[in-house]
């Protein structure tokens, strides 16, 4: 059996065990469990690639610490949670920066980042809007962190629609599922606690790490057909 085969298979067996874990509220199983997810990711990437990115190696490197932090409940945790999280997000912008292309929108482009513009700036006023009050302390690193996301979709998705390459492909979608994971989290924690929400994060979350390495693991090749 390929090493690849065998990493992709213990993948899928530790996913599946941390979202069982999520389904029978078994904290337990998922402190054991988890903490293995991104060191496996991690193991996928160094497999595919010839040499291993030491920058990108960071950001799996803090989605593992914001899982640990998150896991053992240490004092101000979230505080740590929040800040590891905050890191890996300011260096996926340097990843959007180092892939940029010069822009080239046509009018149906500038149609679809408008309309995307304006549905995705509700979304974000009225997540903050439910969750600011419960927020309490860390309210302004909560800000700080919406904020940087926003940014960060909003960046992904016009180099998503200016390039179209397998890379920016991939890397949007993993952008939208720390979206989808990271509010689950954020109206479970902050607004109404709830499994459904629970289950979704842990699935998510696990998809956007995923979907990470395929972006570092993909081709940079634009797609674009050009007028």
């Amino acid at each position: 059996m390929k090493i690849r085969t065998l990493i992709k298979i213990l993948l899928v067996l530790t996913g599946s065990l941390c979202v069982l874990s999520t389904v029978l509220q078994n904290p337990v199983l998922e402190l054991y469990v988890k903490p293995m997810t991104v060191p496996l990711f991690f193991m996928l990437y160094w497999f595919n690639v010839k040499k291993v990115n030491l920058l990108f190696s960071c950001v799996l490197l803090l989605c593992f610490l914001g899982d640990i932090f998150l896991l053992t409940g240490i004092e101000n945790g979230f505080r740590y949670v929040l800040l590891s999280y905050t890191l890996c997000y300011f260096i996926l912008f340097y990843f959007l920066y180092k892939n940029h292309k010069k822009l080239d929108y046509n009018n149906i482009d500038i149609a679809y980042l408008s309309v995307f513009m304006v549905v995705w700036t509700i979304i974000v006023y009225q997540i903050y809007a439910v969750t600011n009050q419960a927020m309490g302390d860390i309210r302004p690193f909560g800000i700080v962190y919406i904020i940087i996301l926003y940014l960060l979709l909003i960046g992904a998705v016009f180099q998503y629609i200016n390039i179209r390459s397998p890379k920016s492909l991939w890397f949007v979608i993993a952008i939208l599922n720390f979206v989808i994971s990271d509010t689950c989290f954020a109206l479970d924690r902050f607004y109404v606690s709830s499994l459904e929400l629970k289950i979704i994060n842990s699935i998510y979350q696990l998809l956007a790490v995923y979907f990470l390495v395929k972006f570092k693991i993909s081709s940079a090749n634009p797609l674009k057909i050009k007028n």
